[in-house]
């Protein structure tokens, strides 16, 4: 199950107030220490709301890999309708990425059908000091960005947008050589946890991977 930690702006955005009381999917924060969790669960995801151009914007991370993806003019307090965006877009980015390093016919179809019809998730208020800084980042350069282009009329525009701010080299503490490139990391852990793909496989397809980028430059 997919666990989105949601900050403080996030509950705010899929809570609504109804004759005076507020409605919310959002569960409370968890009894275990903050950020516990967020280190040791492969499946937690960051969260985090803003508004630009008078548009409802989310951005969100995978704690441990520091993947990110945006999402444009969402609709307020709709928590299953975000999921559902969530979920085809992380498809769609990782299937991509994986037909462009020659090893989509490593994944398992069945394990993706799966996936498909188990969409599990839940929304924890909680938030983590590191996470927000790579959140708040990405923010700020969409912001630059979004003054101009039309982002919400463009509808190849996020998922473009996604491959871009992924291959930006970002820092993650514990990281012996200090940095990642998300999209790399992220490929290798969908690839095990979602693709049905062994470990071995998983390190082949990091060295495809890379040099596909080193070809590419």
């Amino acid at each position: 199950m997919l666990t989105f930690n949601c900050s403080q702006p996030a509950c705010d955005f899929f809570s609504r107030i109804n004759k005076g009381k507020k409605i919310t999917p959002v569960q409370p924060p968890p009894a275990s220490p903050e950020g516990a969790d967020l280190h040791s669960d492969p499946h937690q995801w960051l969260v985090h709301a803003a508004t630009v151009k008078r548009k409802h914007v989310l951005v969100a991370i995978h704690f441990q890999t520091r993947y990110g993806m945006l999402f444009f003019d969402m609709k307020k307090a709709d928590a299953e309708g975000f999921a559902q965006v969530f979920y085809e877009r992380w498809m769609s980015g990782m299937l991509d990425l994986a037909l462009k390093c020659g090893i989509l016919d490593w994944v398992n179809p069945q394990a993706l059908d799966q996936l498909s019809a188990n969409q599990t998730w839940c929304l924890v208020q909680r938030g983590d000091r590191s996470g927000q800084t790579t959140l708040n980042e990405i923010l700020r350069f969409f912001k630059w960005d979004a003054e101009e282009f039309d982002f919400v009329k463009q509808p190849w525009s996020a998922l473009r947008y996604d491959a871009g701010i992924n291959r930006m080299a970002r820092g993650i503490k514990g990281q012996k050589n200090g940095y990642v490139f998300p999209d790399e990391e992220m490929l290798i852990h969908w690839l095990i946890t979602v693709g049905g793909v062994d470990a071995a496989q998983a390190r082949q397809s990091r060295e495809i991977y890379r040099k596909l980028q080193a070809s590419s430059r």
